[in-house]
């Protein structure tokens, strides 16, 4: 008897809504937010918390705003890739589910402090408030804040890297996994770096290495999306033609030598 492996369509849904949240996201959190503060109310250079809070505009939380709509696409990209990985990959794809929890843990609570307690200790700001305003805010490239941000980052990296054998049935397929797991050693190298050298983030070298980073995920996204959408029309073709049996890339090794 034939066994038939239809895809999880769910997972497949689930996956092009996070593709589609992580590239909103970049977009929002990156070129759109950070054009739009530095062209209206831009924080100087770290030279200490006093003059942070003087400088402080309320629109300055918006990258962070996005970063979370970036975050939330993400975690669903992963959980997509959990949900479609068949048995051979399943043990790798519950590792990345348990990697991408701790980076959304970091990242997320990250946002949060930046979005709601760091605002909350300018207001008013008054001296006390100095060392924690020092240690949480991110404007400081040596704060605790960036120690969140890049190893939360590499956790993901190990999410990816851990799920990019999930897309493998097809060319392009392999290019999204391939998108995937070079995003692994680029984020974990990140927190490496970040505890070696605290402060690269905000050099020349570190804005043109998050910019490079930004596009790779761009990429990333946009091939993973598109891989699903295929994974969805094949199905819905196939099941037009034989409504009792998946074709394609994504069948069983017995189905198809069955045939």
């Amino acid at each position: 008897m034939k066994r038939i492996l239809t895809i999880n369509r769910t997972g497949c849904r689930l996956g092009i809504s996070g593709a589609i949240g992580t590239i909103l996201g970049i977009v929002v959190s990156g070129p759109l937010a950070v054009g739009l503060v530095e062209a209206t109310h831009p924080q100087p250079p770290w030279n200490g918390p006093a003059l942070f809070a003087r400088s402080f505009h309320p629109i300055q939380i918006v990258p962070y705003a996005g970063g979370i709509l970036l975050v939330a696409g993400l975690v669903l990209l992963i959980a997509s890739s959990h949900a479609i990985a068949d048995d051979s990959q399943r043990p790798l794809a519950n590792a990345a589910l348990v990697f991408s929890a701790v980076f959304a843990t970091l990242v997320f609570m990250n946002y949060i402090v930046q979005t709601t307690f760091v605002p909350g200790l300018v207001n008013g700001y008054v001296e006390p408030s100095a060392p924690i305003l020092a240690a949480l805010s991110m404007a400081n490239p040596k704060s605790l804040a960036w120690a969140f941000e890049m190893w939360g980052w590499g956790f993901l990296g190990v999410a990816t890297w851990l799920v990019a054998r999930v897309f493998s049935s097809t060319r392009l397929e392999r290019a999204a996994g391939r998108a995937l797991a070079a995003n692994g050693p680029i984020s974990i190298g990140g927190g490496v770096w970040t505890a070696v050298q605290p402060g690269w983030m905000m050099t020349r070298a570190g804005l043109v290495a998050f910019a490079l980073w930004n596009v790779l995920l761009f990429a990333m996204a946009v091939l993973v999306l598109i891989a699903l959408r295929r994974r969805l029309r094949a199905d819905g073709e196939a099941g037009k033609l034989c409504p009792a049996e998946a074709s394609g890339p994504w069948q069983t090794r017995e189905a198809r030598s069955s045939r």
